[in-house]
């Protein structure tokens, strides 16, 4: 049965507040499965759609902007039922702020690095979470993620700065908070069409993929619908200016 607000309980809403992160398995049919897939597989054919910036640190080949260049990847990133899970789970208005095309390929000894997604994160918001969407089955050889559960609570720094992260990627989180080494790491294998849902300041990690067939995935991010652009001194990428609302027409409110 495909997961839908109705199936939604409390007590996972619950645990993704106390973890940071959730699974929620089914949350797009099988028919739904196939269609993005060929879409994010064709993306990935389209040299103009890749960023391989650090794929020698973590493995992952991404799209850049594939949700603002695909009509079928943007009707993914804007999937209603997904857009009402995460409203649901974040308790606040929500608009869409990414959808990603991630794909590690078959054989890729190199493991994704444990770090979160706020130190990039361009925005003044009062949470941020990432929907990341299975297209194919993946165990745990094929490159599961791991989260280390309440580690989106841990005390200050609240974030190092972006440039340490584009040249520490593999030691930064374990400079600056040590404790995390010693946390719990929990793996969750995922069926395609499973998603799991984490907070931007969630430490999680992935595996090296060592089957013969790729990882394929999406992730959509999602943030508050009052958000505010928020750029770093030497990272202004978008044509905002800072402090200024996100517009409607590039990054859509949540479908209700």
């Amino acid at each position: 049965m495909t997961a839908t607000l109705d199936t939604l309980s409390d007590r996972i809403v619950g645990k993704f507040h106390e973890q940071g992160f959730v699974h929620i398995p089914n949350i797009i049919t099988q028919q739904e499965v196939a269609r993005f897939r060929a879409a994010a597989l064709a993306a990935h054919a389209e040299d103009t759609y890749l960023t391989r910036r650090f794929m020698d640190r973590t493995g992952i080949v991404s799209s850049e902007d594939g949700w603002e260049k695909n009509a079928t990847l943007r009707s993914f990133a804007l999937h209603p039922g997904i857009g009402a899970i995460a409203e649901r789970l974040a308790g606040l208005p929500l608009r869409v702020w990414g959808g990603e095309v991630l794909i590690k390929p078959a054989g890729q000894t190199t493991p994704t690095p444990l770090h979160d997604d706020f130190t990039n994160e361009l925005l003044n918001s009062r949470l941020t979470l990432t929907c990341w969407v299975a297209l194919v089955d993946v165990p745990v050889e094929r490159g599961s993620l791991g989260f280390l559960p309440g580690s989106h609570r841990r005390g200050q720094p609240l974030r190092v700065d972006a440039g340490e992260f584009e040249h520490n990627i593999n030691h930064y989180m374990l400079q600056h908070w040590p404790d995390l080494r010693w946390s719990p790491r929990v793996i969750i294998p995922l069926r395609a069409g499973d998603a799991t849902f984490h907070h931007s300041r969630i430490a999680h990690l992935a595996g090296a993929n060592s089957t013969g067939e790729a990882r394929i995935s999406m992730t959509i991010t999602f943030t508050d619908a009052e958000a505010t652009y928020q750029p770093f001194p030497n990272n202004d990428p978008l044509p905002m200016e800072p402090g200024q609302a996100l517009p409607d027409d590039r990054y859509p409110r949540v479908a209700r």
